[in-house]
């Protein structure tokens, strides 16, 4: 037969475990899709931002393409600050008419520089400042 110091102990020992996964599941990062869409008006080559959201860990961020109105439309993305600054360290990845809906992981020191932040994608056209064209889809901050 057990003795009862033992049970207390075992009992306690089941809570704290049973505590420690509820915690784990507590603290998922920030994977989300949330829809964006970029107009890139003829005759100019000033960035677009997405909306800003909180980036929770050091996964890359996620972005799809999932609409582009002209085959020949491209643009540069980058993740950024929510004031629109660069990290220490920046990757720009080319998205045109053969990432429609392919999802890509952008690289991003975010969570390195800053810790807890909030972020947006920068957009800027890859073709001719002639033509305008829009491109929509989803992104996310952080990825699973």
């Amino acid at each position: 037969m057990m003795k009862f110091g033992k049970k207390v102990y075992l009992f306690v020992l089941a809570i704290a475990v049973l505590l420690s996964i509820g915690t784990i599941t507590a603290f998922a990062n920030n994977y989300s899709d949330t829809n964006f869409s970029f107009t890139f008006a003829p005759q100019s080559s000033a960035p677009v931002y997405t909306q800003a959201r909180a980036k929770t860990d050091h996964s890359s961020s996620y972005m799809k393409l999932k609409s582009l109105s002209r085959s020949d439309g491209a643009y540069y993305a980058s993740v950024v600050r929510k004031d629109h600054t660069n990290f220490s360290k920046t990757w720009t990845y080319r998205f045109d008419r053969t990432d429609l809906n392919v999802g890509r992981y952008l690289l991003n020191y975010a969570y390195e520089d800053d810790g807890e932040t909030f972020v947006r994608i920068k957009a800027t056209r890859a073709v001719s400042p002639n033509i305008g064209f829009t491109a929509s889809g989803v992104w996310s901050p952080d990825s699973i």
